[in-house]
Order: structure tokens, then C-alpha cells, then sequence
């Protein structure tokens, strides 16, 4: 049964992949994602504009995230 459930999964999202790409052929889009590992971002962008906002982004996530911290004391 979980099998089903993962091959169900799969098989969606192939084909949202397929259906995104026909709709973009014609149009770029802009984007990326920010990987946080520990206290280390890893921006993954499109253009510089983008990855100058998630550079932004994630500095503003790691001092807030030291900021809790310290004040929770969890170190």
C-alpha cells in the first residue's frame, strides 16, 4: 500500500514537472531557494537580482535564529 502511495507521488510530480515545462518554454520565470544546513545558506538562484534577496533573506533568518537562541538559551 505505501508503495502505491509513493509511486502516486512520483508519478505526480513528473507530471507537474512536464506540465510546468510546456508552460514555460514561452515565458523565463526568476526564482531560487535558500538550503539551510546548521547555520550555513546555500542559495540556489536563477539571477543575480533573486540571489541577492535570498542572500538577505538567509542573514536575516541566521541573526534571528541566534537572536532566539540566546534568548531562550538553548546553547
Amino acid at each position: 500500500m505505501i508503495l502505491i502511495g509513493f509511486l502516486i507521488i512520483i508519478f505526480a510530480i513528473i507530471f507537474e514537472l512536464l506540465k510546468m515545462k510546456k508552460e514555460t518554454e514561452k515565458e523565463h520565470f526568476k526564482g531560487g531557494a535558500v538550503i539551510m544546513i546548521g547555520p550555513i545558506p546555500i542559495i540556489l538562484s536563477t539571477d543575480p537580482k533573486s540571489a541577492k534577496i535570498l542572500i538577505l533573506l538567509a542573514i536575516i533568518l541566521v541573526f534571528s535564529l541566534i537572536i532566539l537562541m540566546a534568548f531562550f538559551k538553548i546553547w
